[in-house]
């Protein structure tokens, strides 16, 4: 099998409240790089204005875990969906304020989109994104691209180096990589052997729960009634529901001490320590000891 996708590329959280949502994972131990605001121009030729919104990334050594949303309510409550256009997020708040972003990471989405158009599976053409980045050696542009697939979406960064700055690594949980995002669906099935499709790697079902290992990262899909074998007690608000996600820490021990002193609910599961969504802003946070086997 062609295995151009070994890692997610990142997920992140759609939040009404940027700011709050960052405080609270800095407590869980996250460092965040600074704010990005979202700009848009409303008419041709005009000055891209600030909508209110915008976003930060807690940068790992190969992805990233991105919150975003409102930024600025006063100025946000005073646009309309047309002016939000592609940056609105009031839909996806009324479902559920959480996980809402899922991309799987490639180093050639070139390779990716000819393999998906050769087998026959349908794709949108590849995007670009372009915004300005900080750096120690001054401001650059970060150029990435993208494609969906309608429940798959796929990213690549040109330039990966200008995102994953080095001095916004040192997590004080220990935090290394995202190692995994789990997914809850009323057919875990089907939407498991689409993420194997799409990602060109096979699906494995183990204890009722469906696992697309990409490599570096994977994705677990399981059913409401059986979410509770990887997140105890969780309830999805609605479906489908991306419940919450993992990373590796490189010291466990350390990451159970941050949280016990922060006064962070937290509790031992499977030789991990989960903190429950509603402690973590709708979706779970689960930290495994790095090189520690999976279920």
């Amino acid at each position: 099998m062609e295995n151009d996708i070994n890692i997610l590329n990142h997920v992140g959280l759609l939040v009404s409240d940027v700011h709050a949502a960052v405080a609270r994972y800095e407590q869980l131990g996250f460092q965040f790089a600074p704010l990005s605001h979202v700009k848009v121009a409303f008419e041709a030729g005009s000055e891209p204005i600030d909508i209110g919104s915008g976003k930060q990334d807690a940068i790992f050594e190969k992805n990233f875990l991105e919150i975003a949303g409102v930024t600025e309510p006063e100025i946000w409550n005073k646009l309309n969906k047309a002016q939000r256009g592609y940056f609105d997020i009031d839909g996806a708040l009324k479902r559920y304020q959480g996980l809402h972003i899922l991309y799987f990471g490639t180093d050639n989405l070139e390779a990716v989109h000819k393999r998906l158009v050769t087998h026959g599976l349908s794709s949108s053409a590849i995007g670009h994104l372009n915004r300005k980045v900080e750096t120690p050696v001054g401001e650059q542009i970060l150029h990435a691209k993208m494609l969906h697939t309608g429940q798959v979406s796929i990213a690549q960064h040109e330039n990966p180096e200008v995102l994953l700055q080095p001095r916004y690594m040192h997590h004080r949980n220990g935090a290394k990589l995202l190692t995994e995002c789990i997914v809850c669906t009323p057919d875990p099935a089907e939407l498991a052997a689409t993420y194997a499709r799409f990602t060109s790697h096979h699906s494995q079902q183990r204890d009722q729960l469906h696992i697309v290992d990409l490599g570096f990262s994977r994705v677990v899909v399981v059913a409401p009634d059986d979410l509770g074998k990887v997140i105890p007690g969780c309830t999805p608000p609605s479906l489908p529901f991306l419940a919450g996600f993992t990373v590796a820490t490189e010291n466990l021990a350390q990451t159970r001490t941050l949280l016990a002193g922060n006064t962070i609910p937290f509790q031992e599961h499977d030789g991990r320590l989960l903190i429950q969504p509603e402690h973590a802003y709708g979706c779970a946070v689960l930290f495994e000891q790095e090189g520690a086997t999976r279920l």
